[in-house]
């Protein structure tokens, strides 16, 4: 008995830092700098993490140990290559100056074990953004939109705003002086999200570029949920082996902005069929049959199916298929 505790203990010493190298792995990333932020700034950082274990995964809690970070677990429970994440806020509201935080998130099943994350950010006092980020809201795809931020400075008589920058083709902004004096300027900060901007939520930012030497960029958080004007569900599907002559149902959904009609379904890979009503609606059930069109045995067919609708923004939107032709039974044999 004795010797099988030895053993047992062994195990446990090896086994423990293998699983505590898994649950660090399981994170992109373990660090993230805020840089340097406006006072009020809302200002966040997802840090996601993959389960690799073939049993769920139990995040138990997250703590910090500073104040100026509040961390929240987003997702408690992560199934078996599921994803999960945990939200670092940055308390810029209450905190100033350089700031850091060690977050360790606490898990319990199916090993117990700690990772820790870490963030930092440096938070002006001189800067204030309000609100506290760009919010869109939700915007129509193909629709353009335009928001107001004000920033506040308090400290050098000469400080000025030299630009804004974005790193996306589709948010511009542009600064504008409303008032100047004892110290104090004040400028409205205008933001356009044009009409091609993909469909999705959108969390970007835009860099306020100022002359002040030591702190030169400042940024804001952007926040959009670009709805669009014609989605498919699913996106995609994958049929897997399919006999030449095989009729496969499928239902798609079709959701738009405001009613519509669908006027045709087609692909360049199947023979479809489709019952198509006649009543306008938002949402558009489609049951369809596909029959493939393929002739080459053993190889993976991709291709699309293509709905067109009445809608004038966006009239048709296509799904990806894939399949592989499946040989009959007497082609088999005589191939063999």
């Amino acid at each position: 008995m004795r010797s099988l505790a030895a053993a047992t203990a062994i195990v446990a010493l090896w086994v423990s830092p293998t699983f505590a190298t898994q649950l660090s792995s399981m994170f992109a990333s373990h660090s993230h700098d805020f840089g340097t932020v406006a006072r009020a700034a809302k200002t966040e950082h997802r840090f996601y993490f993959e389960n690799p274990f073939s049993q769920t995964l139990h995040v138990q809690s997250v703590r910090t140990s500073c104040g100026c970070t509040t961390p929240i677990v987003e997702t408690h429970e992560v199934p078996p290559k599921g994803r999960g994440s945990i939200l670092a806020k940055f308390n810029t509201g209450t905190h100033t100056g350089q700031r850091a935080a060690t977050l360790t998130v606490t898990f319990t099943k199916p090993v117990y074990g700690e990772v820790q994350l870490h963030v930092k950010g440096y938070i002006r006092t001189d800067v204030v953004f309000n609100p506290g980020e760009a919010s869109f809201g939700t915007v129509d795809q193909g629709a353009s939109k335009s928001v107001d931020v004000a920033l506040e400075y308090a400290g050098r008589a000469d400080w000025q705003i030299r630009g804004v920058s974005s790193s996306e083709g589709f948010l511009t902004a542009t600064a504008t002086e409303v008032s100047r004096g004892s110290g104090r300027v004040r400028y409205n900060l205008s933001l356009q999200l044009s009409e091609n901007a993909p469909s999705g939520p959108l969390q970007s930012e835009i860099v306020v570029l100022t002359n002040d030497r030591n702190l030169t960029r400042v940024p804001l958080r952007v926040v959009a949920n670009v709805v669009a004007g014609l989605s498919a569900s699913p996106s995609s599907i994958a049929l897997g082996d399919v006999l030449p002559d095989e009729s496969m149902k499928q239902l798609v959904l079709l959701k738009g902005n405001k009613d519509f009609l669908v006027k045709s379904v087609s692909s360049d890979v199947f023979d479809v069929e489709a019952s198509l009503g006649d009543e306008p609606k938002s949402l558009q059930p489609l049951q369809l049959v596909l029959k493939p069109k393929a002739t080459d045995f053993g190889k993976e067919i991709k291709g699309s199916i293509r709905f067109e609708t009445d809608l004038e923004d966006k009239p048709e939107i296509e799904i990806v298929a894939v399949y592989r032709l499946k040989a009959p039974a007497a082609v088999e044999i005589v191939g063999k």
